[in-house]
């Protein structure tokens, strides 16, 4: 007989605040997510009994505009690539809503998931594990349209447009990923998540396997094609100079929650959490003086386990303000400034 693995708890109001649509009235958002939870059951022992659960996502919620650019950024392991999975449904969410263009996107058929899937696309973080080696990239480029029935030919000749719209040349369709470059490489990747013409591309730290000049190349290529094909991003990364030379608006996570949301220029002038502050006072400054005299804000301690977080604020065991009520109250994401939102009980103005 084999355990029964059980639904993890859902969430409570207490746990979570939804955040308040960024669009303004007059505008209809291209992408809602609400309340978004993941969890992925830890097992153990012979019958693989669930004995608890790893929160990867545990209650986030944002929105993106049309051609519009929402940076996610955070640590390593506080759930920015779970997230971008799970709104394509690469990952099953546990709870909550993604709508695209106000049509659910969790609770749709396996049909109509094959149709949205045409409006979502992901460039993913790895350009070479994430090609097949033994396809040719004409091949990779054009499968994508074969798959939802454009001729062979003709997904042949619209693979060569991308190709070209991202920088490549014909011959380069003839070759393999190994006889490319890591930048070379991404942009093949780029080709093949415009072939279905989409609105929205998750693009998974595209950048950070990169060396820096060719990071340069490839953001600057994504605005350009940003602004041909109408395209909005969801921008995962960890580097926050990259994101803020590409985002519109930033998201700020932290162990599976949302810490911070505002408008690019609005963050980084002024944060709000103190998550926000210590990852901004760790990127450097061009200005030797102004990087002399500048304080930092250095976080104790290692990022916990989503497996087992801290009650209340999962950021108390490493803020350097907080109190006990830090420890008994979760707090809610709050609007300090006009479209500027802070979890925090003792947020920065």
């Amino acid at each position: 007989m084999t355990g029964t693995a059980s639904m993890p708890p859902a969430n409570t109001g207490s746990e979570t605040a939804p955040l308040p649509p960024a669009p303004r009235p007059d505008d209809a958002p291209l992408l809602e997510v609400n309340n978004l939870v993941t969890h992925f059951p830890i097992r153990s022992g012979f019958f693989k009994r669930t004995t608890g659960w790893v929160k990867a996502v545990d209650g986030v919620s944002l929105s993106v505009k049309p051609n519009e650019t929402v940076g996610i950024v955070g640590e390593s392991g506080c759930g920015k690539t779970t997230l971008g999975r799970t709104i394509l449904r690469l990952i099953e969410p546990t709870s909550g809503s993604i709508k695209v263009r106000g049509e659910d996107v969790v609770a749709a058929s396996a049909g109509r998931m094959r149709d949205l899937r045409k409006e979502m696309q992901m460039v993913f973080q790895d350009p070479y594990a994430s090609l097949n080696p033994r396809m040719p990239v004409h091949d990779i480029v054009s499968e994508p349209l074969r798959i939802h029935g454009t001729p062979k030919n003709e997904a042949r000749d619209r693979a060569g447009e991308y190709l070209d719209a991202v920088g490549l040349l014909p011959e380069h369709g003839n070759r393999y990923p190994h006889e490319f470059s890591g930048g070379q490489r991404q942009r093949v990747g780029i080709a093949r998540a415009l072939t279905l013409e989409p609105d929205l591309i998750i693009l998974d730290e595209p950048v950070s396997a990169l060396d820096v000049s060719i990071q340069a190349q490839v953001i600057n290529l994504l605005e350009d094609l940003q602004d041909r094909y109408d395209l909005s991003y969801l921008f995962i990364a960890h580097d926050l100079s990259v994101v803020r030379h590409i985002s519109d608006r930033v998201v700020v996570m932290y162990l599976g929650k949302v810490a911070e949301v505002a408008d690019r220029d609005e963050l980084y002038a002024s944060p709000g959490h103190p998550y926000t502050q210590a990852l901004l006072s760790a990127v450097p400054v061009p200005d030797p003086d102004v990087e002399l005299t500048r304080e930092r804000v250095v976080l104790t301690g290692d990022l916990p386990s989503p497996a087992n977080p801290p009650s209340g604020c999962r950021f108390r065991t490493r803020c350097p303000i907080a109190v006990a009520k830090c420890a008994d109250e979760d707090p809610p994401l709050a609007e300090i400034a006009p479209d500027h939102w802070v979890s925090c009980h003792f947020p920065s103005v």
